[in-house]
């Protein structure tokens, strides 16, 4: 009875003794969470292994989440595959049916997505380029006569409109002079003349009488008017004055006219009237309707293409991501608590048996003690 005693005590101790040594192993894995200080010292097994370890453990999850789960090789392998190439195709055909029938307008599209005001922005990006395109040709070529800027068709298509101009001029002018306010106005012009003339002046007025003068002079007037030869001699004006202006470098031309106002004043006038706001005001999904069957043909080689694309350029999109540091950084923001909850929650059973072979493992050896001491 007294060595059957030994035997049951001494296994029983060895039991405890494991099961307890491996409960504690398995617990200091996570705890204490934080390391304990007596008397300015650090308390030894403070913290736990895996707290301890924790940037050890981050820089090594992320060692291997690069170099062995997300590699290059395997992710370009996945974009290869047909697999993905069917779930493209099918995307990007949802998207384009989506996008056709979507009665928002562009501008309201474009705002969605944060960019206020598109229109406004648009116009006032081509008014400010406009401006600035503008300002850099005429500050260039400042210096070059008319004759080098404006293409020799044009000049030729100019010059052969200065006889039809000429005529248009002689029309104008006689239908004035034939109205009776261009008869007035010739009136007051014979009254001024005939007063700068003074006494000589008065004596012709007074013999003629002023509408007897206007009625003579009037039909003189219309008639020098029609004649050929004063047409012929307004067209030889304008085409010597034409050839004068083309000699004109643009600098001097604008410091006559002011050319570079009148250019931009042009300008801001078509901006207005070709303002793009109604390109804006059109729903998006009459833009995408416009070329959704060519996209739809050709999307097979548009997604061949990008995904192509992608995986060349992987390797720098990865080092760009900095995959590693993203891991480590979330592995030392993960808390301890919940780490130690998922795996115990994961591996509960396994490390009940641990225990449980703990104790197992103390009770045999706790049995050969019991044996030694009684042989002894």
């Amino acid at each position: 009875m007294y060595v059957f005693g030994i035997f049951v005590i001494m296994i029983a101790i060895g039991a405890l003794i494991g099961a307890v040594t491996n409960h504690f192993a398995i617990k200091m894995l996570f705890r204490p969470y934080k390391a304990h200080y007596i008397f300015g010292k650090r308390v030894p097994f403070t913290p736990g292994l895996i707290p301890k370890r924790r940037d050890e453990l981050a820089r090594q999850m992320g060692q291997m989440v690069v170099n062995h789960l997300l590699t290059t090789e395997g992710i370009k392998k996945r974009l290869a595959s047909d697999g993905v190439k069917t779930e493209a195709l099918q995307l990007g055909e949802r998207l384009l049916a989506h996008f056709s029938k979507s009665p928002s307008t562009l501008e309201e599209t474009l705002e969605k997505i944060g960019i206020a005001n598109p229109a406004q922005q648009a116009d006032q990006f081509v008014n400010k380029w406009t401006d600035e395109k503008l300002s850099a040709l005429l500050s260039t070529y400042e210096n070059e006569p008319l004759k080098e800027l404006i293409p020799i068709e044009a000049q030729e298509k100019l010059k052969e409109k200065i006889p039809m101009v000429s005529g248009y001029i002689l029309k104008r002018a006689v239908s004035y002079f034939e109205s009776d306010e261009g008869k007035n106005r010739l009136g007051h012009m014979i009254d001024d003349f005939l007063k700068e003339r003074g006494m000589l002046g008065s004596m012709v007025q007074m013999f003629l009488g002023n509408s007897s003068l206007i009625d003579r002079v009037q039909p003189e007037i219309i008639k020098f008017l029609k004649n050929g030869e004063t047409a012929r001699l307004l067209t030889d004006l304008l085409e010597n004055e034409w050839d004068k202006l083309k000699e004109f470098t643009f600098k001097e031309a604008d410091e006559k006219w002011n050319l570079k106002t009148l250019i931009m004043n042009v300008k801001e006038k078509l901006m207005i009237r070709f303002s793009l706001e109604p390109f804006f005001a059109r729903s998006t999904g009459s833009y995408v309707s416009m070329i959704e069957q060519n996209i739809k043909e050709r999307l097979p080689e548009i997604f061949d293409r990008l995904l192509e694309e992608a995986g060349r350029r992987l390797d720098d999109i990865l080092k760009r991501l900095q995959l590693e540091d993203i891991v480590k950084e979330q592995v030392d923001n993960f808390p301890v608590e919940r780490l130690e909850e998922m795996v115990l929650s994961i591996s509960k059973r396994e490390f009940k048996m641990i225990t449980y072979l703990g104790g197992l493992l103390g009770g045999i050896i706790g049995a050969v003690q019991a044996l030694f001491v009684i042989l002894i």
